[in-house]
């Protein structure tokens, strides 16, 4: 299989796009080490038992709060000594938003979106670079080459437009392109791309408990010319291509996933 004895390391693993990715990811061959938060610890077992059910001997996991240095040192290290597949994807899923008024937004919650949005996968994107450096050099001394390095940050249309009662999170998202930009500008010719995925509004168990409103729903689909919702296996298939070797020269991109809304 095209991804077979590659590691993937997933923040943000346990639910929603990061089990739709793994799982996809996980069938073309693709090992994985997930990252969980620390209160996602009670829900860890039974997630992976309902996503990959027995066939979960290659697949490891490891608590980390991405927002920590030090929680990061710790489980990319034990990620390094736990995994003999070469280290070649990192998807950056994990994420936060809390709607209010811009000028009521807390300063608590302000720096929680720009923690988990941002600072995490540049705190994850650092140690997967260092990772994957070290993987390559050791396969260069064994006279290989080793993989294409891959790293996609899911962002969002938040990074693109204004929405209403979404300040922090919009700033936060728009942030992470630019950290994608320079990811993809000092780590390219070493062999890591880096591209993100900007989708809307995605019909997982989290958006269609947020968007349980009718009218609410009804009316945001009349404001995007297909009329849909972006769907989890959509994001997950594009992360499967940008990780692909055909996907080489694919690098610095953003990929928009939300039925044309920031076109209008």
């Amino acid at each position: 299989m095209a991804l077979a004895s590659r590691l993937a390391i997933i923040a943000g693993g346990i639910g929603g796009l990061g089990s739709v990715t793994g799982k996809l990811l996980h069938a073309q061959g693709t090992k994985l080490a997930l990252l969980y938060a620390p209160f996602e610890a009670s829900k860890v077992a039974s997630s992976i038992q309902e996503t990959y059910g027995h066939n979960s001997d290659d697949i490891h996991v490891y608590e980390c709060d991405i927002t920590s240095p030090s929680s990061v040192t710790s489980a990319f290290a034990a990620i390094e000594k736990d995994n003999a597949a070469f280290p070649a994807i990192l998807l950056n899923s994990a994420g936060y938003v809390a709607l209010s008024a811009l000028e009521d937004t807390t300063p608590e919650d302000i720096l929680r979106h720009y923690n988990i949005n941002l600072f995490g996968p540049t705190l994850t994107g650092q140690a997967f670079a260092r990772m994957y450096f070290a993987a390559r050099q050791k396969a260069k001394d064994n006279g290989g080459v080793g993989p294409g390095g891959r790293i996609v940050n899911i962002a969002s249309q938040a990074a693109h437009v204004a929405l209403h009662h979404h300040g922090a999170y919009c700033a936060s998202k728009a942030g992470l392109i630019g950290l994608t930009k320079c990811q993809a500008s000092e780590w390219g010719g070493r062999g890591i791309t880096a591209n993100s995925i900007s989708p809307g509004p995605v019909w997982t168990e989290l958006g269609r408990k947020a968007w349980a409103d009718k009218e609410m729903r009804e009316a945001y689909q009349a404001s995007v010319p297909t009329g849909n919702f972006a769907e989890p296996e959509e994001v997950a298939r594009i992360v499967e291509f940008l990780v692909h070797d055909k996907a080489f020269n694919i690098n610095g991109a953003d990929m928009r996933l939300d039925g044309g809304y920031t076109t209008r």
